[in-house]
């Protein structure tokens, strides 16, 4: 619930002295370490990823409204919609860093009038998740999510794993084996059935925050080379999704190089930059200051740009900052602390620490 703080107009300008110096510096130290972590990895050839900040999304609409991002949300919107492809089979990778808004501006797509009118099925898949993966191999835990949102039941997946287990503990007592192990069985399973519940569909899948560890590498168009080289059904995971309905993935990613992978032709790969319009971020701010005062600090230019100078035009680093508790000064209620707000302490802090 909103509350009036009654700012004087020396408390406003302390309002804004105060928030440059408490705002900012908390969150240079937060997210600061974050952002040189993904800067210092995301050119180098370590698949090491920091999993404190992963979680588990879903695809419900942010609780806020983004700002800034219209072309980008056109963009998506022209992938999806482009009736020149219509049939055709489609994917695309949104990458980007930590806090840019590529889940936010996915759900947005996701959750669009006219995209809903047009695919059915849509599933979201969070490639994390806090649930026990019961040592299951990664593509075999992403696969059943999927399926789970078709509502296949948890004993008809079961029994995929047991017959598969069977099967391969058969063929090698009776010295026929082809090799295949008993989880590669299971995923061709799992990929057939995909490809039937898929088949003649018009569906969206969007893949949220995919990385190296996850294991789900491999491009989903048809791949001569691939069909050429392994006949056999379920050796790939483009098996699972049916071509020639206007089927369209979507990832999300932080890494370049995992966007690679992932699609065949760089047109395809959609860089989500941060926010380089100043008026974008303080809405960003300003909205989430409305919810907790009725009272919002004013949007002088200096204060703006101290506010894309710390957050680096990084939605999740603005609205952040603004949930930090303000420190509000009234000379007349505090003059010992106003009194010793010195020129000194005015200085905003260096946007290099």
């Amino acid at each position: 619930m909103a509350f009036n703080i009654g700012l004087t107009s020396r408390s406003r300008f302390d309002f804004t002295v105060r928030f440059a110096k408490k705002s900012f510096l908390f969150s240079t130290k937060v997210f600061a370490e974050k952002f040189h972590k993904w800067e210092c990895t995301k050119d180098t050839e370590t698949t090491e990823r920091d999993e404190e900040d992963r979680v588990e999304t879903n695809s419900s609409l942010p609780g806020n409204e983004i700002h800034g991002f219209k072309n980008e949300i056109e963009s998506l919107k022209n992938f999806l919609l482009d009736q020149k492809v219509y049939d055709e089979f489609k994917s695309l990778v949104v990458v980007g860093e930590y806090g840019v808004g590529k889940t936010a501006l996915c759900k947005t797509i996701f959750n669009d009038d006219e995209v809903k009118s047009v695919y059915a099925p849509r599933i979201w898949i969070s490639m994390h998740s806090k649930k026990s993966k019961e040592g299951l191999d990664k593509k075999i835990y992403v696969m059943k999510k999927i399926l789970k949102v078709l509502l296949l039941e948890d004993d008809l997946l079961k029994s995929f794993r047991i017959e598969a287990s069977e099967e391969a503990r058969a063929k090698l007592e009776a010295g026929e084996s082809d090799g295949d192990t008993a989880k590669e069985k299971e995923l061709s399973d799992l990929l057939y059935a995909l490809h039937l519940n898929l088949r003649w569909k018009k569906y969206l899948v969007v893949f949220d925050d995919v990385r190296e560890e996850d294991n789900w590498n491999e491009m989903l168009q048809d791949d001569e080379f691939k069909l050429n080289k392994d006949k056999q059904w379920g050796k790939h995971l483009s098996g699972g999704f049916p071509k020639g309905s206007g089927g369209r993935v979507i990832y999300t990613t932080r890494d370049v190089r995992m966007a690679m992978k992932l699609v065949a032709e760089e047109h395809e790969i959609h860089r989500l930059w941060p926010l380089s319009d100043p008026e974008s971020v303080w809405k960003i701010y300003k909205a989430v200051i409305e919810k907790i005062y009725t009272e919002i600090p004013r949007n002088n230019k200096k204060c703006i740009e101290e506010l894309m100078n710390k957050s680096r035009g990084l939605p999740l680093a603005v609205r952040s900052m603004a949930t930090l508790n303000p420190v509000f000064i009234d000379d007349f209620q505090n003059p010992r602390l106003s009194e010793s707000t010195s020129p000194e302490d005015d200085k905003l802090p260096s946007t290099s620490s």
